[in-house]
């Protein structure tokens, strides 16, 4: 194991929102660079880990996209205060040659017909509440959302989506994915715990998703301090656990296999680990 860089967040973020709901992002460019949020700014690591600067400052982000240019997106998210208790979003892109923009303008409330969970081909899935269960939504890259299915769900937390669209999504302590826009268990009680738990919710066990090119799912079961992966017959194992007060939310394999986690404690550091 190998630890690559740490970066403190307190103060004004060491609230029990952002205790509850850390960022995920962590992502890689065609370089091998990697880019991840301590939800005060966007830094890049060098292809080498041996290095690192800060790309994006001043955005409040949890989920982080590259699309296949190599261009970066994210959004900044912010409240107000009691006085108001207004929320604002706007989305951004950090561009591959460097340049920052707004490509959504600042808004009231929370981002909406939007979704940093998305195919090889740019569109965008969320699953969102209704009163059936969940709607399974796409969006395209010209923004023409498309209603797939309603599932039953429970407590839908993260998503997401390889490469080729398949969708997966975490409903209470299980991993789920869409089949034939059908709802699929993949692995149940991710998190060690047997069925619903009511007075756990909102269930802020489990966080970041991603896969690697042989089809394994990696999952942060943050609640339990480890990192699981499902193969793709199913079978379930712990490939990494945190030590000391850290706890993992998100994760990249990158191209030569190596796994990097992003980590976070209870006073809000963020630190990037690659294994």
């Amino acid at each position: 194991m190998k630890t690559i860089f740490v970066s403190g967040i307190m103060g004004l973020f060491l609230t029990l929102t952002t205790l509850a709901h850390p960022g995920i992002g962590i992502v890689s460019n065609s370089k091998g660079e990697i880019f991840y949020t301590d939800l005060k700014r966007i830094w890049k690591i060098s292809s080498d880990g041996k290095s690192k600067t800060i790309v994006v400052p001043n955005v409040h982000t949890h989920e982080l996209y590259m699309d296949a240019h190599d261009n970066l997106y994210g959004e900044h998210l912010w409240y107000e205060g009691e006085t108001t208790d207004k929320w604002g979003h706007y989305v951004w892109k950090y561009g591959a040659e460097g340049k920052f923009t707004k490509i959504k303008p600042t808004t009231e409330g929370f981002l909406q017909n939007y979704s940093f969970v998305r195919d090889a081909a740019g569109n965008m899935y969320r699953l969102i509440s209704s009163k059936n269960g969940s709607d399974w939504m796409k969006i395209s890259p010209d923004q023409k959302v498309e209603w797939l299915a309603t599932v039953p769900t429970k407590d839908v937390r993260w998503q997401f989506c390889r490469k080729d669209g398949t969708f997966y999504y975490v409903d209470d302590n299980d991993l789920c994915k869409m089949v034939d826009r059908k709802a699929v268990i993949v692995t149940q009680d991710l998190d060690g715990v047997k069925g619903e738990e009511p007075k756990r919710k909102p269930n802020n066990s489990i966080f970041g998703m991603w896969d690697d090119a042989g089809g394994n799912i990696y999952v942060a079961v943050t609640g339990k301090k480890n990192v699981k992966k499902i193969a793709p017959d199913g079978r379930v194992s712990t490939v990494y656990q945190t030590p000391g007060t850290w706890m993992p939310t998100g994760g990249i394999v990158d191209k030569k296999g190596g796994l990097w986690v992003l980590e976070t404690n209870a006073i809000n550091d963020v630190r990037v680990v690659k294994l």
